[in-house]
C-alpha cells in the first residue's frame, strides 16, 4: 500500500509549472512509454499484446508518440514488414528531466525524516532494484 500511494503520489507533488513543463502525457501513451523504455524494440502488435490493449488502441497511442517526437519507428532487420519501436534521444531526456525533479523533492522530503528512517529508505534501495528487475523480467516470460 504504502509502494503504490508512493508511486501515484510522486508525479502529482512536483512543482506544476516543472510538470507542464515535461509534456504530461495521456494515460495510454504513459504506459507505451513505460514498456518502450524497459523493452525497446518491439513492434505495434507486441505492444497491444504485453499491455493488454486493442491494437487500434495501441496505434493510437504510438501515432501519437510519432507526432511528439518520443518514438521512432525502425524496421526490422529480419522481417522488413515489421517496424520496432524505440524512445528518442528527446523522450530520453525527458525521462531524465523527470527523473531528476523527482530526485530533488525525493531529497528535499528525505532532509525532513529522521536519520534512522532515511537510514532504512536508503538501504532499501537495492531490493527495490531488484524487484524492478524481476518484474520486468516478468513481462518478457508472460
Amino acid at each position: 500500500m504504502a509502494l503504490h500511494d508512493l508511486v501515484w503520489l510522486l508525479p502529482r507533488t512536483l512543482d506544476p509549472q516543472a510538470e507542464a513543463e515535461l509534456d504530461p502525457l495521456p494515460p495510454s501513451e504513459l504506459e507505451v512509454m513505460r514498456l518502450l523504455v524497459r523493452r525497446p524494440g518491439l513492434s505495434v502488435g507486441d505492444v497491444a499484446r504485453e499491455l493488454g490493449l486493442r491494437p487500434s488502441n495501441a496505434s493510437a497511442a504510438i501515432r501519437g508518440l510519432l507526432a511528439r517526437g518520443l518514438l521512432q519507428r525502425r524496421v526490422d532487420g529480419a522481417d522488413a514488414r515489421i517496424a520496432r519501436l524505440e524512445p528518442t534521444a528527446r523522450a530520453q531526456a525527458i525521462r531524465r528531466q523527470r527523473e531528476e525533479a523527482w530526485g530533488k523533492l525525493l531529497r528535499a522530503q528525505l532532509a525532513r525524516l529522521p536519520a534512522e528512517d532515511v537510514a532504512t529508505l536508503l538501504a532499501a534501495i537495492e531490493p527495490l532494484r531488484t524487484l524492478v528487475t524481476e518484474l520486468s523480467a516478468g513481462d518478457q516470460r508472460e
